[in-house]
């Protein structure tokens, strides 16, 4: 799917209105080699993503079907949304599963210029594989006449907002940089955790993680 038209939701890009949600904090934090947050774990994930929507029986008779892209773009101007295709399921009770193909190498970019460009992370990093390549991947709701509704984040809401960003990598590596920053990916998909209240980003899974169409965030 290269194209959905007649958005009901426009504006910039979709991406980089999802990644404000955490990254201004954390850019004002920066990193500092002094603190130490412990050793990064993966998260384990094998890129089969099975959700359970909060309020999503709600939406049971409009959304159709939900797509993963990379490369996702919202046309400000004609309302329309683009992307690479990294599967498809069906909508229904309130959920859906999607398998994750894998993105293509080519279409990778550099472990430095993604946490620098990407996630907009100021300070000293420390990379076990600084040649590491990686993409993350988004979800969007569909409606069944075709239209695209609104975009889905797996979020912990509340006073310390955390956001999931879902990550694929061509190689194991670790990404450290004091308290900020304690990130290990593995070859193939991952999950990744960024909150800017404590100014962190983790591979370390928290608790009470959940499921939202956007516009149900509060």
């Amino acid at each position: 799917m290269e194209s959905i038209n007649k958005m009901k939701r426009t504006g910039a890009n979709r991406k980089r209105f999802f990644l404000t949600i955490f990254v201004l904090a954390l850019v004002m934090g920066g990193c500092t080699k002094d603190d130490d947050m412990g050793a990064p774990k993966a998260d384990a994930f094998d890129g089969t993503v099975t959700v359970k929507v909060e309020n999503g029986a709600s939406y049971n008779a409009e959304i159709g079907t939900v797509y993963a892209l990379y490369n996702a773009t919202v046309n400000s101007v004609t309302g329309q949304l683009t992307g690479q295709t990294l599967g498809n399921g069906n909508y229904a009770s309130g959920g859906f599963t999607i398998n994750l193909s894998t993105i293509p190498v080519a279409s990778l970019i550099n472990i430095q210029t993604f946490f620098a460009t990407v996630l907009e992370i100021s300070g000293t990093l420390e990379y076990s594989d600084p040649d590491a390549r990686l993409l993350d991947a988004d979800f969007f709701a569909i409606t069944n006449g075709g239209d695209y509704l609104d975009y889905f984040i797996y979020a912990k809401t509340g006073s310390k907002r955390t956001s999931c960003l879902f990550v694929f990598a061509d190689s194991d590596v670790t990404v450290t940089g004091g308290k900020n920053v304690s990130v290990a990916l593995r070859a193939g998909w991952n999950r990744i955790y960024c909150t800017p209240a404590d100014k962190k980003v983790t591979s370390n899974a928290p608790s009470g993680m959940k499921w939202y169409l956007n516009k149900d965030v509060k």
